[in-house]
């Protein structure tokens, strides 16, 4: 009983903490975030992000460290069983939860696309 209340503890820790992470306007912060926090690196490709060599450095150890749960939870899972395999589903939370409110945090404030202003010929 008490390992449950620690784990459900962890987990609205891990959501309090993604929604006052960033102050971001508009829906593009939130539909990029939601990317992310369905595929993570998804978010930071919409913004962008990888443009930039800090941009694919994190994105690409966003995709390792999806790798790398992926491996823990199967291999763990299927060697040790219940209690072990949730250090690989720690994994998952914390990556996907870390990429959504990086790419929320970074989505940009303003619309992206906007209308060029020509000189009229008189």
């Amino acid at each position: 009983m008490r390992k449950k209340q620690v784990a459900m503890l962890v987990l609205v820790l891990f959501c309090l903490s993604a929604s006052g992470a960033a102050y971001a306007a508009g829906e593009n912060s939130l539909t990029r975030g939601a990317a992310s926090l369905v595929i993570p690196g998804w978010g930071q490709y919409l913004n962008g992000e990888l443009e930039s060599k800090g941009g694919k450095m994190k994105t690409g150890a966003m995709i390792l460290l999806e790798v790398a749960a992926i491996i823990t939870t199967s291999v763990v899972g299927g060697v040790a069983g219940y209690p072990q395999v949730w250090a690989g589903i720690g994994l998952f939370i914390f990556n996907h939860v870390w990429s959504a409110t990086d790419a929320y945090a970074n989505a940009p404030a303003g619309p992206e696309v906007a209308l060029k202003e020509t000189a009229a010929k008189r």
